[in-house]
């Protein structure tokens, strides 16, 4: 996921996935059925790239909703705790688009427009802990869970880049795009791309108050993009929430 941002390159980022895939493919964490799958994904990404087409675009986001939802069999979560495990799903959600579609950062000038974006992120974080405290989805917990480094990690790499890039940087930047002609056409993208988000992440959410919350951070993440427009923006963004969802709330 990082050499994405070293250097764009197929050879590099190609060359790691199929490492990766192989050495989950040895140890029983994707079997052939799985790794059929995937190679049929990056045959569509790449169609696409090629040449951008809406039934495509639609082909991408029921196949990547279908395999976050955990349809698609012939993957096995490796657990580090009951409850901490890491997987597939993530990571490949967002690889191709960010390795072939997203604009990324290039120079100082783009990591300037970057934090400006962040800036706006960090007010609506704020706005978002208060919400979900009053509301009382959540309840204030301050504590270091275990695994933090390890947390924090996988938190960023195979969550947090990877679903901005999908999200927003392939979903919401397209819908903008289809809708460009549209006065509502960007709020439209937006709340499209965000309910989306959530029904995404329906398994996770264990009541509606945190199904609300997470439709309203995707909302956030989306925002900040539009203001931004750079992903990094988002990425960060959500990063940040979730650290502090893991670190002060329960």
């Amino acid at each position: 996921m990082l050499s994405i941002w070293l250097k764009r390159s197929p050879a590099i980022w190609g060359t790691l996935t199929c490492l990766i895939l192989l050495s989950g493919l040895a140890a029983g964490n994707i079997d052939k059925i799985g790794l059929a799958y995937i190679i049929g994904l990056a045959v569509l990404w790449g169609a696409y790239y090629q040449k951008p087409n809406v039934w495509v675009f639609i082909a991408l986001i029921c196949l990547t909703t279908s395999f976050k939802l955990r349809l698609i069999p012939g993957y096995y979560p490796f657990f580090i705790t009951p409850k901490f495990a890491v997987g597939l799903e993530n990571p490949l959600t967002g690889l191709f688009p960010l390795a072939l579609l997203v604009p990324i950062a290039k120079n100082a000038r783009d990591w300037k427009g970057v934090l400006k974006g962040l800036c706006i992120g960090i007010a609506g974080i704020g706005l978002l802990a208060f919400l979900a405290a009053i509301s009382g989805a959540i309840r204030i917990h301050c504590t270091v869970p275990s695994y933090m480094a390890l947390r924090t990690l996988s938190n960023l790499l195979l969550t947090s880049i990877p679903e901005e890039g999908f999200y927003r940087g392939f979903v919401q930047k397209t819908l903008c795009g289809y809708f460009k002609k549209s006065t509502f056409g960007k709020i439209a993208a937006l709340l499209l791309t965000s309910v989306l988000f959530s029904v995404a992440h329906v398994f996770w959410n264990p009541n509606i108050g945190i199904f609300a919350l997470t439709f309203l951070a995707s909302l956030l993440y989306g925002s900040v993009y539009l203001f931004s427009g750079k992903i990094e923006s988002a990425i960060l963004c959500h990063f940040l929430l979730n650290v502090i969802h893991m670190t002060f709330f329960s």
